[in-house]
């Protein structure tokens, strides 16, 4: 496997973060002070992610790893079995939510299976290779996700409407709101999605102190961006029509213009495909490294077709529309997938770990 840098794997952590959080306004249930409880989460965020470099610095391997030498094998393999699962679920649930996102937007008369298709045919081409490559490729990629941001900025200030004052008053319906909107959804969506990225940290041997730093400012950089990219929406749209738009990110790329340039869908198509596909690799890496890690196998590339099967599978089934896509990913899958699994049980296996003190590797 070729080695990659920690500015790379930052940049692919960042591209993950930002791939489909940037299209949605995080937060809406707080309304005009959405950003806070982005901010908000942002700070949660920072326990979150050193709990998983801990976790991984006192094992030394990936996460189906740390479950059996925390929960005993037994257990462990089931554990893994179930995070098997949930990487395909969530591989799917992100498929589906960029295949709705351009029907419902650019591509209209699409069906949502021949996006699905589509992405998914990249996807496994990407794991064709080993994981390195993904992350260069991010690498790459992610200076047009900062350009496009650079054009978003100044592209609101084209629009008569921008105005500041759309997001005041500021806590003007108290405090609570903004902690219920920040705990548990932004928490576990985009934050504790890295979670995944347990199963590609052992696979090149990082030093676990500037992993740390790396972690830590990656999140923080996600909250600014996030936060920012809220703030324009709600200057642009205002909270109203941004709270109830399908699509806050499309909606503000159509009314941006640059001198004679209007209706701006390759601003809009570019993000989310870049996003789409390193989100969905990631998602779909993890849950194949999983599976070869629980059956001891020693290669997983036989499983690409089958496993890539399985999530475009899921992505059609998961639900009959977008309205009800959207219900259970807000609703049911933060609160009763995505906290156990992200929180509760990596908290366990570290506490596990403590009472059984495994040996700690020497950070070179």
């Amino acid at each position: 496997m070729n080695k990659i840098t920690y500015k790379e794997l930052f940049s692919a952590m960042l591209v993950f973060e930002l791939g489909s959080a940037v299209l949605f306004v995080l937060g809406a249930s707080a309304k005009q002070d959405a950003w806070i409880s982005i901010l908000l989460a942002t700070v949660a965020a920072l326990p979150l992610v050193y709990l998983y470099v801990t976790l991984y610095k006192m094992h030394d391997g990936n996460l189906p790893q740390i479950l059996e030498t925390a929960f005993g094998k037994a257990f462990g393999k089931v554990l893994s079995a179930i995070y098997a699962f949930y990487f395909l679920y969530i591989a799917a649930r992100v498929t589906r939510d960029f295949a709705e996102l351009n029907i419902g937007t650019i591509y209209k008369q699409a069906p949502v299976s021949a996006f699905s298709i589509a992405i998914l045919v990249v996807v496994i081409y990407y794991l064709m290779f080993d994981i390195s490559v993904m992350i260069k490729s991010s690498h790459a990629l992610l200076p047009t996700f900062i350009i496009m941001a650079f054009f978003q900025f100044i592209g609101v200030f084209s629009v008569n409407c921008v105005t500041i004052k759309k997001i005041f008053p500021i806590l003007g319906n108290g405090f609570m709101p903004v902690v219920k909107a920040a705990f548990p959804n932004i928490l576990t969506f985009p934050y504790g999605e890295l979670i995944t990225f347990m199963m590609v940290f052992p696979e090149f041997k990082f030093n676990t102190n500037k992993l740390t730093k790396y972690c830590f400012t990656l999140v923080i950089v996600t909250g600014l961006w996030l936060a920012l990219n809220t703030v324009e929406i709600f200057s642009v749209l205002g909270v109203a029509e941004a709270t109830r738009a399908n699509f806050p990110f499309y909606e503000l790329a159509l009314i941006m213009k640059f001198g004679t340039f209007r209706n701006l869908d390759p601003f809009y198509a570019i993000v989310t495909v870049i996003g789409g596909v390193i989100k969905i690799t990631v998602f779909t890496y993890a849950a194949i490294k999983t599976i070869q890690t629980i059956f001891n196998l020693k290669e997983y590339k036989f499983l690409l077709i089958p496993v890539g099967t399985i999530v475009y599978a899921l992505s059609i089934l998961i639900a009959d529309s977008y309205p009800l896509h959207i219900l259970i990913g807000l609703k049911l899958t933060t609160l009763y997938i995505h906290v156990p699994l992200q929180i509760i049980i990596p908290l366990i296996a570290l506490i596990l770990s403590f009472i059984r003190n495994p040996k700690t590797r020497k950070n070179k």
